[in-house]
């Protein structure tokens, strides 16, 4: 069973440091057992970025959709694995306001990050939480047990490169209750099939300097360089996209 002196170590072994801002995808299965659960890690993750840092996670809710389309911000919960519902749980954890595909973070970069997901073009615009990360200096991203087929921000940059028939033309009106329990009416447009190819990423992205691997419990963990990830990916989809994502409709809407 992993310690939370462990997982400092491990975690600075990856090359997690102080004061950087990190959005983390996370598998706790793959991780192991681990001395004091979620909770161990998000203390020894706040410990190494320190008060100067910022700790992000992926707030993704697949729970809320044509079906059931209302979302609250305090307590519909994602569906993208429990560390990041018990981080939500922590009373300075602030989170985004995007019924599918919020942002949840603490620390002095957490609000800058979080505001204005709602009013952006799409979940993923240049001033969403993925966009904003990866023009921020110093953001990380890290795949605890996880790899690059949960890359949210990859999302940002096909949005960013305008690549066609990724969503439906056809929307669905969400229903959002805000800390305030003031309510919120937007159109979102749903992903369209495709098949994605975000894993072969990683070695476009390693090579660039911009992804390192490391053990963090027991299982394999990714830091990818947020900066490095938009420079070297974005050009692919622009020239060629069907590297990264492949359509598989006759749908060819661009959102943004």
């Amino acid at each position: 069973m992993t310690d939370k002196a462990t997982l400092i170590q491990q975690f600075k072994a990856l090359g997690i440091k102080e004061g950087m801002t990190l959005l983390v995808h996370s598998s706790l299965r793959r991780v192991g057992k681990v001395d004091g659960g979620a909770d161990t890690i998000i203390d020894a993750l706040l410990e190494v970025l320190g008060e100067n840092g910022t700790l992000l996670m992926s707030g993704v809710s697949g729970n809320v959709n044509p079906d059931q389309p209302v979302y609250h911000v305090k307590y519909t919960p994602a569906t993208v694995g429990t560390l990041v519902n018990v981080f939500m749980k922590r009373d300075n954890v602030v989170r985004s306001l995007h019924p599918v595909h919020s942002v949840a973070g603490c620390g002095p970069r957490a609000k800058f990050i979080t505001d204005g997901h709602l009013e952006a073009n799409t979940p993923w615009s240049p001033d969403s939480p993925y966009g904003k990360l990866m023009r921020e200096d110093n953001a990380f991203i890290l795949f605890l047990g996880t790899n690059f087929t949960c890359n949210t921000c990859i999302h940002a940059l096909e949005i960013e490169a305008r690549v066609p028939g990724l969503h439906t033309k056809d929307t669905s009106k969400l229903y959002i209750f805000d800390y305030e329990n003031n309510l919120h009416v937007i159109d979102h447009h749903w992903h369209s099939r495709k098949k994605d190819y975000y894993v072969d990423m990683e070695h476009v992205v390693a090579a660039a300097g911009g992804l390192v691997y490391g053990e963090v419990g027991t299982g394999m963990a990714r830091l990818c360089d947020a900066q490095i990830l938009r420079k070297t990916v974005l050009p692919i989809l622009q020239t060629t996209p069907e590297k990264v994502i492949k359509r598989l409709t006759d749908n060819d809407y661009i959102w943004e």
